[in-house]
């Protein structure tokens, strides 16, 4: 008898899994207006507040470098959707905004990302609950990473 566990046990292999079928169905979703997931991320994040965030924001809460943001914000601005503004708290900063057609698009491509989404949410089981699913993930995806890298050092191997 082998100490290995099946692959489909593996739940970094069925996050995985999810997240691209999530990713196809949104990305499919998303092709009707021109953008990717992570065009799409960048001008979501910048509806949520009034006022925009900043780049590095946007990386940090996508984790993404940001130097991958740039190209996303210049594609976003150059069709209207988003506008850079001077930081009122740090001048030398940038801080991206949603336009009002940026609010409209992004409206209008959450409702159809949203369609697809249920399409592969389909396949839970029934009386799986999605919204404490959600919380769980938002729980391990808002964690410090600080304090997971700790927590893989404390963990024997």
């Amino acid at each position: 008898m082998t100490d290995l566990h099946p692959l489909s046990e593996d739940i970094g292999f069925l996050l995985t899994r999810v997240s691209a079928l999530m990713m196809d169905s949104a990305n499919k979703a998303l092709a009707s207006f021109d953008m990717r997931v992570r065009s799409y991320s960048v001008l979501v994040l910048a509806c949520e507040r009034d006022g925009g965030l900043g780049q590095r924001q946007i990386a940090q809460r996508l984790g993404l470098d940001p130097s991958q943001i740039v190209a996303l914000v210049d594609d976003l601005e150059g069709r209207g959707y988003l506008s850079r503004q001077v930081d009122p708290d740090d001048r030398r900063n940038k801080r991206v905004e949603a336009t009002d057609l940026g609010r409209a698009v992004c409206t209008q491509a959450q409702h159809a990302v949203n369609l697809g989404r249920a399409d592969v949410l389909d396949g839970l089981p029934a009386g799986v609950d999605v919204t404490a699913l959600r919380g769980a993930l938002r729980a391990v995806v808002e964690q410090p990473r600080e304090q997971t890298r700790e927590q893989a050092r404390e963990k024997p191997r």
